[in-house]
């Protein structure tokens, strides 16, 4: 009975001893020390590599850009000398391989020299769109690391003021508040990393597919009969430069 009596008492006294002891130091995620406004705007910044690099990974493909379908539909129009089709069907079908097309078939009656140069700008322009897009990738790998030091000063400048409000000058405490802000700075580099690679990827990729674009075109108008389509017309291509009205006799157009 006694032993009894002395186990209960032993176990009653169980958690007021625990109660008094120090509280555990439990260890905090790296979440919780990044809990702060400039974490929440390198997460949101690191969504948007993420969409950027998916998006531009699957726009930027051969299929996509020069899918084989359209280039035997093309390659079929241009063997039957059907180039009014071949217009019409780039137009139905708007992309950066029907676009490049259609834009050379309409300079096709000004001669090689007029298609050559239709089809770059037309290839620069689709290329300049891509890139104008994957650039934000640049923009956020250069302000990412700046991000993150905004968040490092800030936090040091509460953590000053803080330790100076409670007059402590023990300079573990000072040391140890310093660190959880740098893990803002970090946060920052960890971003920017990422978004370099995937931009410099992306942009080798653009620039190997529109060069594929580039040659597929160039086979397409290899021998092309340009003497035959000097007097051809292509819907949307109206010509607007006349003769002068000195050598017509027409008179000028009122403003």
């Amino acid at each position: 009975m006694k032993r009894l009596v002395a186990l209960a008492t032993v176990l009653a006294a169980a958690p007021a001893a625990l109660l008094a002891q120090e509280p555990l130091n439990v260890p905090t995620t790296l979440l919780q020390k990044l809990n702060m406004p400039t974490i929440y705007i390198l997460l949101v910044c690191s969504m948007i590599i993420v969409w950027l690099t998916v998006d531009g990974y699957l726009r930027t493909g051969r299929k996509t850009l020069v899918p084989a379908a359209d280039v035997e539909q093309f390659r079929n129009f241009f063997r039957a000398g059907d180039y009014h089709g071949a217009y019409a069907y780039a137009r139905a079908n708007p992309s950066a391989l029907g676009n490049t097309i259609g834009n050379a078939l309409r300079s096709a009656p000004e001669g090689k020299q007029a298609v050559e140069d239709a089809v770059v700008s037309s290839i620069v322009g689709s290329q300049g769109t891509f890139n104008s897009k994957i650039a934000y990738l640049s923009v956020i790998g250069v302000i990412a690391p700046m991000i993150g030091l905004t968040g490092t000063v800030f936090g040091m400048i509460d953590a000053f003021a803080a330790m100076g409000a409670a007059g402590a000058a023990d300079p573990s405490r000072l040391s140890a508040a310093i660190g959880a802000v740098l893990y803002a700075t970090a946060g920052g580099l960890v971003v920017a990393i990422p978004a370099f690679v995937f931009y410099y990827l992306l942009r080798n990729r653009v620039s190997h597919a529109f060069h594929e674009l580039h040659v597929v075109v160039a086979d397409l108008f290899r021998q092309f009969p340009y003497e035959h389509l000097r007097e051809a017309n292509f819907e949307g291509a109206e010509v607007y430069a006349a003769a002068p009205n000195w050598v017509t006799g027409a008179a000028p157009v009122q403003s």
